[in-house]
């Protein structure tokens, strides 16, 4: 059992870490202002230490979260057009999911008896994502652009794509929401003193 709550608990730090992006764009609860989302940072910082502190002191950096920053931008945006497009932003996501269950598989006992929930879950997954893009598409026509949810804070035009600049000032902000002590880097003095029981 303890094995199972670990597993789901790795599960739900990648798909919320699988890129600093996914919570760059985060919209807050009861705004759509970057200065709070709500987002513990302590799994954020430790999935900063595998994917951009290149030189491994501990530390992020400005220039290597930027570096970082640009190599993911580039990683999103499939088409190569300079902007991200919320379905490639889910596409993105879908692929790194897929990616961790294939390096994460489930334990024998757990496979054989979820293999029938899977197929069942596939297809639902299939049609709720049909059901989304259709609704994604109408919300871009209706609201010429104007998109609630992930990109609202961060696409400052409103066009419903994130530029390369839209992308890292909202990579500026969350640095600097991580970097509590103002020192310049993100460590582990940047994190909270919270009790993990």
């Amino acid at each position: 059992m303890l094995k199972r709550k670990i597993a789901i608990t790795a599960l739900g730090a990648a798909l919320m870490l699988s890129t600093t992006a996914s919570m760059t764009m985060a919209a807050p609860r009861g705004g759509a202002d970057l200065e709070g989302p709500r987002m513990r940072p302590e799994p954020m910082f430790v999935h900063l230490l595998k994917v951009a502190d290149t030189n491994k002191d501990g530390k992020i950096t400005k220039e290597e979260f930027n570096a970082r920053q640009e190599a993911l931008f580039t990683e999103i945006d499939a088409d190569k057009d300079g902007s991200i497009t919320p379905k490639e932003m889910r596409d993105y996501r879908r692929a790194k999911m897929e990616a961790w269950r294939e390096a994460n598989p489930r334990p024998e006992k757990a496979a054989a008896e979820g293999d029938q929930k899977k197929a069942e879950g596939d297809k639902k997954d299939g049609e709720r994502e049909k059901r989304r893009e259709a609704r994604e598409e109408r919300k871009g026509k209706d609201r010429k652009g104007k998109m609630g949810g992930m990109f609202a804070s961060a696409d400052t035009d409103g066009n419903g794509q994130l530029s390369e600049p839209e992308f890292m000032a909202a990579g500026e902000k969350i640095f600097t929401r991580l970097d509590r002590n103002n020192d310049g880097v993100i460590s582990v003095d940047d994190m909270p003193d919270r009790p993990w029981l």
